[in-house]
């Protein structure tokens, strides 16, 4: 069990007033048992319900049912992006005080920018106003209305921080106007690219002059653009828009963001048109977007991981959260190559597809000689590929067999007496206090062996309590959630 922490965040009120909607971000509700909010110059907290998080905008919707607290509430109107240079105000409750503080910075960049609580890039404001500890989901105000939410800060640069823009708000809260409440997330277009400023590759390509665009190296399997795209295109419009040869396109004024924001502007299903350059001529095709599909999670928030025990080896499906708590921040210089690759390059075959590794090994005399095993992908049970965790639980639970073979990356194998491990298995659990064999739900979860899965080649503080569930966010190491600093 995980100690419960707490943090201290900022929130505001959205108009209109009627809808009782209160923002602030993702990672201080994160795992929540508890929320308490209190409104400005009062002493009474009321308790908030989480409506809706998304964690890779790191935005989170709170509403309060007591009637009292909504008294002599204004709300604040979402409009507008700020020009470069032009100076706003970042309210919040940072450490240090218990009373609103107002800082003031300006615009110095609008950009692209890796969001450290979801691993998300996306449209984000730099400003060289103070965002500390507790400023985080804090309204940052031009004029009479919110152009942004702030979010985080450069732990290695002075009074840099960063806020969310509207643009990425308002996706935000048309998501979930979209789909009943619900989040669904930001789309993916599902291709990988290089740029194209080399003349020598263009010249290869016979691209005419005036014609830019990025070279497509791979696309995704479970995306519609595999099914439209081949690797060898060149992508060089989305929706109308013109893309340059290095990938970005004019955001506005003297400003070119990457096309990327293009695709996650649209929603879950919807339909762009591209213009590609395939074998010498322009070739328009429509794809449906999607968000994305991660072989490797990113991030695990709000999650209670998965396990299965069985002869004291303990299978999990492998996140980034799980790589950074077995290797620390620096994960992808330490783990094992392997897992590496899989996290950052390896791409789903099928809907529910799960890397599963074997974590650890428990000891005992069933397993012995298998003890310094670790850490590593499982690819086979008996001879079947393992296409997720609850797969690979069915597979060793319906074995007839007198032996189950586990077939291990770097052409590792293991074998366990079936009997004599089912046999075992209680002591094994009550030896290293384990009070399940496998996680909640995990068996009733899809898989193929149960025909569910078909293979596929106003401003307030805000108290949040934190959960136990084990979960965390995946902060890279310059850029930390102002909540988490």
């Amino acid at each position: 069990m995980c100690q419960q922490t707490k943090c201290t965040a900022t929130g505001f009120v959205i108009a209109p007033l009627s809808s009782r909607r209160i923002l602030t971000n993702a990672h201080a509700v994160a795992n929540e048992v508890a929320v308490k909010i209190r409104k400005h110059g009062s002493a009474q907290r009321y308790t908030a319900r989480v409506l809706a998080v998304g964690h890779e905008c790191d935005i989170a919707m709170l509403t309060v049912d007591d009637d009292d607290f909504w008294a002599d509430m204004v709300p604040l109107e979402i409009n507008g992006l700020p020009a470069m240079q032009e100076s706003v105000m970042v309210v919040g409750f940072p450490t240090g005080g218990d009373n609103v503080c107002v800082t003031k910075g300006v615009v110095s960049r609008i950009d692209r920018s890796t969001y450290s609580h979801g691993r998300t890039t996306l449209l984000a404001i730099q400003v060289d106003a103070a965002i500390n500890s507790g400023n985080s989901g804090g309204p940052v105000i031009l004029g009479d209305h919110v152009v942004g939410i702030a979010f985080q800060c450069l732990t290695s640069g002075e009074n840099i921080g960063y806020i969310i823009p509207v643009p990425v708000i308002n996706h935000f809260l048309e998501d979930l106007e979209r789909h009943g409440g619900k989040y669904t997330g930001f789309c993916e277009l599902g291709v990988s690219w290089q740029s194209l400023e080399n003349e020598g590759m263009r010249e290869v390509l016979d691209m005419p002059k005036g014609l830019t665009g990025v070279y497509i190296t791979k696309t995704e399997p479970l995306f519609d653009a595999s099914r439209q795209l081949m690797a060898g295109d060149v992508l060089t419009h989305f929706n109308g828009v013109e893309i340059a040869d290095d990938g970005t396109f004019l955001f506005r004024e003297a400003v070119r963001i990457n096309f990327g924001h293009l695709v996650s502007q649209a929603f879950n299903g919807e339909v762009a048109m591209l213009k590609v350059w395939r074998n010498g001529q322009h070739v328009e095709l429509s794809v449906q977007l999607s968000t994305p599909h991660q072989l490797v999670p990113v991030h695990s928030h709000d999650l209670k991981p998965h396990y299965y025990i069985y002869g004291g080896l303990v299978f999990t499906p492998l996140t980034c959260w799980y790589l950074r708590s077995v290797y620390g921040t620096d994960w992808s210089c330490k783990a094992p190559i392997k897992l590496v690759e899989k996290a950052f390059a390896a791409s789903k075959r099928d809907a529910q597809e799960e890397v599963v590794v074997l974590s650890k090994v428990l000891a005992h005399d069933i397993n012995s000689g298998y003890q310094d095993t670790g850490n590593i992908q499982v690819l086979k049970v008996n001879g079947v590929r393992v296409v997720n965790l609850a797969h690979l639980a069915h597979l060793v639970s319906t074995c007839t067999d007198k032996f189950v073979r586990f077939d291990l990356e770097w052409n590792k194998v293991i074998y366990i007496a079936h009997h004599k491990a089912t046999k075992m298995l209680p002591s094994i659990l009550e030896q290293n206090s384990i009070p399940a064999e496998h996680s909640k739900g995990l068996l009733s979860m899809p898989h193929p062996g149960n025909g569910q899965l078909q293979l596929q080649d106003s401003s307030m503080q805000v108290d949040c309590g934190g959960s136990d569930s084990g979960a965390s966010s995946d902060e890279d190491a310059a850029v930390v959630a102002a909540s988490k600093l």
